[in-house]
């Protein structure tokens, strides 16, 4: 994996990206409600293992403090209290993602601030956004449709998924791991189907149906756009995910991944810089018995490809399966 060049930085892990650009997007105030935090602390915990240098610093809660600073001396990082983090003023506040409630965390720490703007961030990170381009690269499934009413999506599901056994998945913009989806098969939404679009609609959002193809393989691009706007591919990681699509893991392995991932990654990478965005990004793609999706979405914030790539750093010659590091315990 590439090192991305740069001074310390202040790291602030924020998981609950997705959840808060919806609120914004939306023109609510968004509420953080604690469902995050094991992941929150399971991500800083492989943060300090993998990617902090020595030198960095991470923001954490207090109550965070004992079960990583094993970790965070070994690797050279100071841990942070989020409540009282005083001026941080030598550092890059590096969030997992920009979203309004990271930047007011990052002014109050004092530390360098390089955000792209917020509305940059939310459309690109957008499942509209990565399907328009999906499409506009030719590399798009031609039965997936935008869909913002029931009688457009009840009209696709049944023109693209006719027979019985036919699956397909209706996703929202900004679904992640496996959440905010509904998954059905055969040519009409169940009635709690239904009703889960029936709501999102409502809430005024577009949403992605696609017909369901059981990936035999995945992918996971990984990118950097600097502040000139330069792209950077730092490497290609291979999730494992279980039949419904869930994350179980990542295969290490140093077997050289397809070139028409680069070939894709360089467009995603070069149009994320042109509409504006600068950081670290993602972009996912997957093999399936039919061909490929080559271009299945854009998460431009941090990832934990970004983790898997750094684990097989250390060890390249060693095929092995990966998973997040839960932190000691007490």
């Amino acid at each position: 994996m590439v090192e991305i060049p740069g001074n310390p930085r202040l790291w602030h892990i924020n998981v609950d990206f997705e959840a808060e650009l919806a609120a914004f997007v939306q023109g609510r105030r968004y509420v953080p409600t604690g469902a995050f935090a094991a992941r929150n602390q399971m991500v800083a915990y492989n943060v300090l293992r993998y990617v902090a240098r020595a030198g960095d610093a991470l923001l954490v809660p207090s109550a965070w403090l004992a079960p990583l600073a094993a970790e965070a001396t070994r690797a050279g990082v100071v841990l942070v209290p989020l409540e009282n983090p005083g001026n941080r003023s030598g550092y890059e506040f590096t969030p997992w993602g920009w979203t309004p409630q990271a930047l007011r965390v990052g002014e109050r720490t004092g530390a360098r601030l390089s955000p792209p703007a917020l509305e940059v961030v939310a459309r690109v990170n957008s499942k509209v956004y990565s399907h328009r381009l999906e499409a506009e690269l030719g590399v798009a499934d031609t039965r997936a449709r935008l869909v913002t009413t029931d009688t457009e999506l009840a009209a696709q599901v049944a023109r693209a998924c006719p027979q019985a056994q036919d699956k397909w998945v209706v996703k929202h913009p900004y679904g992640v791991a496996a959440r905010e989806r509904i998954l059905g098969r055969g040519p009409s939404l169940s009635p709690a189907a239904a009703a889960w679009c029936r709501r999102r609609f409502a809430d005024g959002d577009t949403l992605l149906f696609e017909p369901w193809q059981p990936a035999t393989r995945e992918y996971g691009l990984c990118g950097f756009i600097h502040p000139d706007g330069s792209v950077a591919l730092l490497g290609v990681s291979r999730p494992v995910a279980n039949g419904a699509g869930t994350l179980v893991g990542y295969e290490l392995t140093s077997e050289p991944p397809p070139s028409a991932l680069w070939t894709v990654g360089r467009q995603v990478g070069s149009r994320l810089a042109a509409d504006g965005y600068r950081g670290p990004w993602g972009s996912d793609a997957l093999e399936h018995a039919h061909g490929w999706r080559l271009l299945l979405e854009i998460n431009a914030r941090w990832t934990v490809g970004f983790l898997a790539l750094a684990a097989l750093a250390r060890s390249p010659e060693v095929s092995r399966r990966w998973v997040l590091e839960p932190p000691p315990i007490g």
